[in-house]
């Protein structure tokens, strides 16, 4: 289920049976053209891989809003990302799953209620040429596989 009007009534109804939440974590920097750039073709291809492993798993899944953070902050957010975690763990959610391609998040992961997903990304591309689906699709397998093993 996604964060939309929809699917948000259809969770009200059957919350009772979704006990997994995924939190994409997207970071930004506006300092450089470059970094942006990527940033953003890594923001696309992250909302492209909980996207797709909502689907495999739709009905027991529910896909958060995004976090946003400025880059290189990380030690500063834990505990506001840790506060959106208890806003939801409250709800009550089982399994929370912090979905980042930002590396600096597994050092940090002992001090997040949450659990990190790190997923191996690319750095620019076609999010629609089948090399790049055909990679995505491996690694949402993959994801997917690691989740079921939380349950």
């Amino acid at each position: 289920m996604r964060w939309n009007q929809e699917d948000i009534s259809l969770y009200a109804e059957s919350k009772e049976y979704i006990d997994t939440m995924i939190i994409p974590l997207i970071p930004f920097d506006v300092q450089k053209d470059e970094l942006m750039k990527k940033q953003a073709f890594q923001k696309e291809l992250l909302k492209l891989f909980a996207s797709e492993v909502e689907k495999e798993y739709k009905g027991r899944i529910l896909l958060a809003p995004e976090y946003h953070y400025i880059s290189g902050r990380h030690k500063e957010e834990v505990d506001r990302v840790n506060h959106w975690i208890g806003q939801f763990t409250n709800l009550p959610f089982d399994h929370i799953f912090l979905f980042t391609l930002d590396m600096n998040w597994r050092k940090l992961s002992n001090d997040l209620q949450g659990e990190i997903v790190w997923l191996p990304g690319l750095q620019s591309g076609n999010l629609q040429s089948s090399e790049v689906q055909s990679f995505i699709k491996e690694q949402v397998s993959q994801i997917a596989e690691m989740i079921r093993s939380y349950w």
